[in-house]
């Protein structure tokens, strides 16, 4: 039946925090001509032991509106960790350790909601292109973060739901130009992480040409200038140049024309994704939230810029500033959630 269809649900939610003032008409309209896309791995495709974690899985516009954009979707892919009461503020990172501290969020290990839910991510979202900043691809130079990375945790755990990803990569092939998308704002930016330096040494594992991943570096002019002297145009490295100044929005003209790249994972950071949120270009954060990691693990001062949100600051008193969220999914004591940024209109169709 209709009514009990999930678009008819997500229609009435919308026109309910519309009559309760939580998003403006302009929002709901927004909102409801984005439409919404809903995945069940084992109704779909079959995957039944993906679909026994992640019974339902979300992505905030339709086909349709994706076709109709000038730029491309965009959806991040975060961890947080709940802090300690009485703030219960979520944190995306603990600066003082490596990477970010990703695994101490989750209390020293990987955990099975947040490698499904990421693996996912970067099959059905990042299969066209993953967008990082020059920071966060140095911090992570060795790797290559694509959905093995997270899924081959499943390997030894439950090899059902590691199988079933491998059916659903063949299922959403990655594209045959998939890209990985390097933000370097300037010149100052390239050598502020030291990366001609490192190319130079091969240790940054996407520009190992072995690997045969295409790379797309968005920069200014002086940020070309550059770095192209030290890593020149190839079959495998493009560059775009927005200009004498970054300006985000030409860049994401540039792929979605050049380049066919319609829908992406920002997989940046929060600084470069803030940015893209800020410019009206970001569809919405895929959060796993993780409960609190336990004494000891947290630093006992919060860094501000380490905060992804707080309960009651969203549009709809949800964790994410300026989002509604759309959809959860919960597994044991993680919970994978969707949350959805209001587009900029004139901007992107």
């Amino acid at each position: 039946m209709q009514n009990n269809s999930f678009e008819y649900e997500y229609r009435e939610r919308l026109k309910s925090l519309a009559d309760a003032k939580k998003i403006t008409q302009n929002q709901l309209d927004h909102f409801i001509r984005r439409g919404i896309q809903r995945i069940s791995p084992t109704n779909d495709f079959d995957l039944k032991s993906l679909g026994k974690m992640l019974p339902r899985i979300v992505i905030g516009a339709s086909d349709d509106y994706i076709n109709r954009m000038k730029v491309p979707y965009q959806a991040t892919s975060y961890i947080a960790a709940k802090t300690k009461a009485p703030d219960y503020s979520y944190i995306y990172k603990i600066p003082s350790k490596t990477a970010g501290g990703v695994v101490q969020l989750s209390g020293g290990k990987r955990k099975s909601g947040d490698n499904a839910f990421a693996s996912v991510n970067r099959i059905l979202i990042g299969y066209k292109a993953i967008m990082v900043s020059a920071v966060n691809l140095m911090a992570n130079k060795n790797q290559i973060w694509n959905w093995q990375f997270f899924g081959n945790n499943f390997k030894e755990s439950n090899l059902d739901i590691y199988e079933d990803l491998l059916k659903l990569e063949l299922i959403k092939k990655r594209s045959k130009n998939f890209y990985y998308i390097v933000i370097a704002r300037s010149d100052k930016t390239f050598k502020r992480v030291n990366l001609l330096e490192e190319y130079k040494k091969n240790e940054i594992a996407v520009l190992n040409p072995n690997n045969k991943i295409k790379v797309i570096f968005v920069t200014s002019q002086s940020g070309y200038d550059y770095a192209v002297k030290t890593i020149p145009e190839s079959d495998l490295v493009n560059y775009i140049i927005t200009g004498e100044e970054f300006v985000i929005y030409r860049a994401m003209l540039t792929l979605r024309k050049k380049y066919n790249v319609d829908i992406m994972l920002n997989d940046g950071g929060r600084m470069m994704s803030n940015g893209v949120r800020d410019a009206g270009l970001l569809g919405e954060e895929r959060v796993t939230l993780e409960p609190y990691p336990g004494n000891g693990i947290l630093p006992n001062q919060i860094d501000p810029s380490s905060i992804l949100g707080k309960k009651g600051i969203g549009l709809d008193e949800n964790e994410v500033e300026g989002t509604i969220l759309i959809h959860s999914n919960e597994i044991d004591d993680e919970r994978a959630n969707v949350y959805l940024y209001p587009l900029d209109e004139q901007k992107i169709i």
